[in-house]
């Protein structure tokens, strides 16, 4: 700053350039913001330049605690407590939000600090303020001081949150909701929720000009500072509000809660789920074999235009193909017999609407099934969905914009884990060719990882790996191709893969 320049600038301006870049370090979590902010006061100390409002000073305290210099802020707090910049420069409560604000505070000696401080703010008459505790409260969550957390949720509120802006209550009721599913207080983080949603929409439409980010159990999203008080950031913050507790009811195996909240949320809020909590339903349908709901997940992103990542492929695919655990098989046989004695509506059994692939079962490749279930009629049709794997399985070549027929094609490269089941998948319908197709696809896949040295995946997915080799052997013998079985034997000794089962070596 010229000389010229600087002395234009009044105490207020100088105050609110100081909390704008601290603001903007707290929304966007830039490092440069508090740089700026720095500077500032430096050149205010060189130029020894005389202040009379409190707001700078606590401009100041916070500026010092987001960069971890706590003695500097704690000084500035006791000089103006003494009295060194005036007598009407004193400790407020936004003098102690601004130290309570301390994104450093990470352990259960920095929440003991920061509590004295909040003592001696009650025992100097000053109400604590929702903004005040949300960091406190915060702090004790992730420390797990549960009798802190507790007492701080069950203090009184000193101000009414409808007077906030609708994203600032948002995030507010975010940070107490996310206290309460850690006091495993689900009803009351959904009434916070309840809350939210009886606030008015804000006006301003623009768009956040880039995908915010987020933890899980957290309402520290980015959002650049020009569009905190915008309609999408309202809708960022209710949505993080909303995947905490269908998250906390999945955990609880609570799964209609959590649809009914899924569906509440995608008619309530214009923005989609995020892939993350999509992802939380398929690994707890797929867990179950229950296929008929992963076509469901599977179809809600779509329509919502969140695509499937690799985890998601993954686990719509292979859950139609993996043999359950013994307690996990009895539970799916009980179902299908309840279900053929009542006469139900089988809601797992997967939809044949549009199917040209004929139904077939072939016992290569199937690992065993035991006795006693064997002999319920149509077992494989309980346990293994040949036609949803493939299905799922040319979705994400369609997704991906790929050919699933060009091996050369880099857009879509599926896994040891997703070749293995689709594998399977062709060998209980009875298509060969298919099988050594995606075989060939994996082996092309893997030499462009690790061209010249044996690939990394195959120490990481042995068994997977195994069973593709298995099952491209069988397929290659059974349409008596004896070629591309010795090249099937060559590629094994390469790799240096062994089979599952002593087989023949024999072409």
């Amino acid at each position: 700053m010229h000389s010229p320049e600087w002395h234009r600038l009044t105490e207020d301006e100088i105050t609110h350039i100081i909390r704008v870049f601290n603001n903007q370090f707290i929304f966007e979590h830039t490092e440069d913001a508090l740089n700026r902010a720095s500077i500032i006061i430096k050149l205010c100390n060189d130029r020894e330049v005389k202040v009379a409002t409190a707001a700078f000073y606590n401009e100041c305290i916070r500026t010092n605690v987001y960069m971890n210099k706590r003695d500097a802020a704690y000084k500035i707090k006791e000089d103006m407590d003494a009295g060194v910049y005036g007598v009407d420069v004193r400790s407020d409560i936004y003098t102690y939000t601004s130290i309570f604000s301390d994104t450093n505070a990470k352990t259960s000696e920095d929440l003991a600090r920061l509590v004295e401080f909040y003592d001696e703010m009650l025992s100097r008459g000053i109400e604590p303020t929702e903004l005040a505790k949300k960091p406190l409260i915060k702090l004790a969550r992730n420390v797990g001081e549960r009798r802190l957390l507790k007492a701080l949720l069950e203090s009184p509120e000193t101000e009414k949150l409808t007077t906030l802006h609708a994203a600032t209550a948002a995030r507010m009721l975010s940070n107490r909701a996310q206290a309460f599913i850690a006091e495993y207080d689900v009803d009351s983080a959904k009434s916070q929720l309840e809350q939210l949603l009886m606030y008015h929409i804000p006006k301003d439409t623009r768009a956040v000009p880039f995908s915010p980010g987020y933890s899980v159990g957290s309402a520290d999203i980015k959002i650049p500072l020009d569009f905190t008080r915008t309609r999408e950031a309202f809708f960022i913050y209710t949505r993080s509000l909303y995947e905490s507790i269908m998250r906390i009811y999945i955990i609880r195996r609570r799964a209609n809660d959590a649809h009914e909240l899924l569906d509440d949320m995608r008619r309530t809020i214009y923005l989609p789920p995020t892939r993350m909590a999509y992802n939380w339903f398929i690994r707890f349908h797929a867990k179950r074999k229950n296929i008929q709901k992963l076509h469901e997940m599977h179809d809600m992103m779509l329509q919502d235009g969140v695509m499937p990542d690799e985890y998601a492929y993954t686990k719509f695919i292979t859950s139609c193909m993996y043999h359950p655990n013994p307690s996990r098989l009895q539970k799916l046989v009980d179902t299908a017999t309840r279900r053929a004695y009542f006469g139900a509506k089988d809601e797992e059994h997967e939809p044949t609407v549009g199917l040209d692939e004929p139904e077939g079962v072939h016992s290569s490749g199937l690992p065993d099934v035991p006795r006693h279930i064997t002999e319920l009629a149509n077992i494989h049709n309980i346990v293994y969905h040949p036609q949803a794997c493939t299905r799922f399985y040319k979705s994400m070549f369609l997704e991906h914009e790929a050919d699933i027929d060009d091996l050369r094609s880099e857009k879509c490269q599926p896994n040891a884990h997703i070749i293995n089941s689709v594998m399977c998948a062709y060998t209980m319908l009875e298509k060969p060719v298919l099988v050594l197709r995606e075989f060939q696809r994996f082996v092309r896949y893997q030499h462009r990882l690790s061209p010249h040295q044996r690939p990394p995946d195959l120490m990481k997915s042995i068994i997977p790996v195994a069973h593709i080799f298995k099952m491209a052997l069988d397929a290659a013998r059974v349409i008596n191709n004896q070629w591309m079985a010795r090249k099937i034997l060559a590629q094994m000794d390469v790799w240096g893969v062994r089979l599952p089962n002593p087989i023949s070596k024999e072409a």
